[in-house]
């Protein structure tokens, strides 16, 4: 898993900042989606959940502690983290949370 917190530019000739650039040549199949997640939920309710897509979500509020593999991080608004297929992980939601995540793969599909 690999999380950064996302910046902006005050520089209105380069309003755009990479945030994260990587190559993945299996992927074919995008889902984009949205979620709005209650303080004390978990998710899954139970054990761990894998994805056969690397997932993408953005913390637009609230507050996460997510561990996938051997990494635990808490994500905050502004943060972006990146998991690979098929890894464990389980989130437990700090704080009122919306997000947005992407998965994307070879045609894999989300549960």
């Amino acid at each position: 898993m690999e999380a950064r917190s996302l910046r902006w530019t005050d520089d209105r000739a380069r309003p755009l900042v990479e945030q994260f650039m990587f190559k993945d040549p299996c992927a074919d199949t995008v889902v984009v989606g949205t979620g709005l997640f209650r303080a004390g939920q978990r998710m899954p309710a139970e054990g761990f959940s894998t994805y056969g897509m690397r997932e993408i979500t953005v913390v637009l509020e609230g507050s996460i502690e997510t561990r996938a593999g051997n990494s635990t991080k808490v994500l905050r608004a502004g943060d972006i983290v990146t998991i690979p297929p098929n890894e464990r992980q389980v989130s437990n939601f700090l704080e009122d949370t919306k997000l947005i995540y992407i998965f994307f793969g070879a045609g894999a599909e989300v549960a």
